[in-house]
């Protein structure tokens, strides 16, 4: 009851003040919203269209003698040539661009036919090489870190000593200390541990 009660007040309050700005600004809020929506629509509607040549080419090369469809490109659209046997016989969508025109520096090997799936032939992308620390497995550390543990002689500060606590001690056979700036370094690649 308590939210119905704050409601009504706000109307009783704010009504006499939004019903006019409402009114007077209804229509152009209407106009804005509907002058942003309508390109979307026609962008889906678009894409929709599209969407249905390939599947009308697959249909149409599916009824012809050894058919098979290709996709090009002409003037940043996407045409598929349908193709009985080395011969091109239609185009969806239409297009009044020639043959020799679409399938200028087409590859005829990367045609595809109605039974062999849904898939088009992709680009051969080279996999990475297998030691490629790019493809990190969940848990795993790369091969290439590495851990260094300490002895407890070296690795340790003495609790008396407030000079060095919370300082690391150097890791053995390495020949300088963590605050050694000329000290020797960690190798290319490799981050310090500190």
């Amino acid at each position: 009851m308590a939210g119905k009660n704050k409601a009504v007040g706000m109307a009783i309050k704010y009504g006499p003040l939004v019903y006019p700005a409402v009114r007077k600004y209804g229509p152009q809020v209407w106009e804005q919203v509907r002058a942003q929506r309508e390109p979307a629509e026609r962008f889906v509607q678009d894409k929709v269209a599209k969407g249905n040549q390939r599947k009308k080419a697959l249909q149409h090369a599916g009824t012809v003698v050894d058919g098979s469809v290709l996709q090009v490109f002409h003037r940043n659209t996407a045409h598929w040539v349908v193709f009985s046997g080395d011969e091109p016989i239609a185009v969806h969508p239409p297009t009044t661009a020639p043959y020799e025109v679409l399938l200028k520096h087409a590859d005829l090997s990367t045609r595809v036919r109605p039974g062999e799936g849904t898939r088009l032939p992709r680009p051969h992308r080279p996999r990475p090489a297998t030691g490629s620390t790019s493809r990190r497995r969940a848990g795993r550390t790369p091969a290439s870190s590495q851990v260094r543990h300490h002895d407890d002689e070296t690795g340790t500060a003495d609790a008396g000593d407030a000079g060095t606590q919370g300082r690391l001690s150097p890791a053995p056979g390495s020949g300088g200390t963590s605050e050694d700036p000329g000290g020797p370094q960690a190798p290319e690649g490799q981050r310090p541990t500190a």
